[in-house]
């Protein structure tokens, strides 16, 4: 369904080139320098602060740097369990799939651990407290009660937002920490695989499914969107708090709505409409929408923000029973079918 030029081989050959070792990348005793902001303007909170000092606002961006580290390791949880999954379809099938699929797993386990080991250093070199969101398993044992269709789209939608993030803002930034930007490049370098892998699972499950089937698929990716986005206005909400913490100023209600607007803006930014705008994913999206009823994942926005549910065909609130973490499962469009 899907016209891809690249296979399961080919990911693992370029995998092997770019693979790289955790305490090359940041050693178990680095330290942190925040001297300099630590992400670029154009993923950081989107709107006027006017009413903050040029420090502050520093240390605004890297209260949200350490955030969007921990959104990353996040998402990852629901990610490896999904691989996994895929990978148990493919016992005694397609070998090189296997073989992709696991060196997957792998990786993200270790970009967890980079991510992991970063927010420790943070919390220790950074002074003040910062929170973050937590409840990871329980956020993956959600997105994974959605259908294979949804959770694959969701999962390519991350991969390539993070080429864009790297390639379009800050490969050439030389005004952000470098060793904040070595990070992200060489998360960038193996997320490029990651995204090839999701869009071959992806067509696998399109080309098996109903019309049905991807409607619900899609209707539920605009019910993960939908839910992304209520938690990053939490994870704003959370970095106004850090921010008076750490300047130790006591902001006036405008002042304090000022900052959460910004930051959700620029997470939302970051996270979704950085996603659903890119032309890769566009490509992968648009042959899904086969119903004139599908509501855009841009519209959904627009729609949250007006206070709207949006108008799709389908309810689709209903749960999706999980196996347990042992029982081995077969892949298909509509759920995943437990075997005896």
């Amino acid at each position: 369904m899907l016209e891809l030029n690249y296979d399961y081989a080919s990911c693992v050959t370029s995998s092997e080139k770019i693979s790289w070792k955790l305490d090359d990348v940041m050693p178990p005793d680095a330290r942190l320098d925040f001297g300099q902001p630590f992400l670029p303007s154009a993923l950081a909170a989107r709107g006027s602060l006017t009413f903050l000092r040029p420090d502050e606002s520093r240390a605004l961006n890297q209260i949200t740097g350490n955030a969007y580290l921990n959104l990353f390791a996040f998402v990852e949880e629901y990610i490896l369990a999904t691989m996994i999954q895929h990978a148990q379809a493919e016992v005694f099938g397609d070998h090189q799939a296997i073989r992709a699929l696991s060196r997957f797993v792998d990786e993200e386990v270790k970009h967890q651990q980079l991510f992991y080991r970063y927010l420790a250093a943070f919390r220790r070199d950074f002074g003040h407290d910062v929170e973050v969101l937590s409840s990871a398993a329980e956020v993956a044992g959600i997105i994974l009660g959605k259908s294979p269709i949804a959770v694959m789209l969701i999962t390519y939608h991350i991969e390539i937002m993070t080429q864009a993030h790297y390639t379009e803002c800050v490969k050439d930034d030389a005004a952000i920490d470098p060793f904040f930007s070595k990070l992200l490049r060489f998360h960038w370098l193996e997320e490029s695989q990651y995204a090839r892998i999701d869009a071959l699972e992806l067509d696998k499950l399109l080309r098996d499914a109903t019309t049905a089937q991807i409607e619900t698929g899609l209707s539920d990716y605009i019910d993960l969107i939908g839910a992304f986005d209520g938690m990053l206005r939490q994870q704003a909400e959370m970095d106004a708090r850090s921010l008076a913490r750490c300047t130790g100023r006591v902001f006036d209600e405008a002042s304090v709505k000022a900052i959460v607007d910004a930051q959700h803006a620029g997470y939302r930014y970051t996270f979704l409409v950085y996603g659903m705008k890119n032309a890769s994913f566009i490509n992968v999206y648009a042959p899904c929408r086969r119903m004139p009823s599908d509501v855009s994942p841009i519209g959904l926005l627009a729609c949250r923000d007006r206070h709207e549910r949006p108008c799709t065909s389908k309810a689709h609130e209903r749960a999706r029973p999980r196996e347990g973490h042992g029982a081995r499962h077969r892949r298909t469009a509509q759920g995943w079918a437990h075997v005896d």
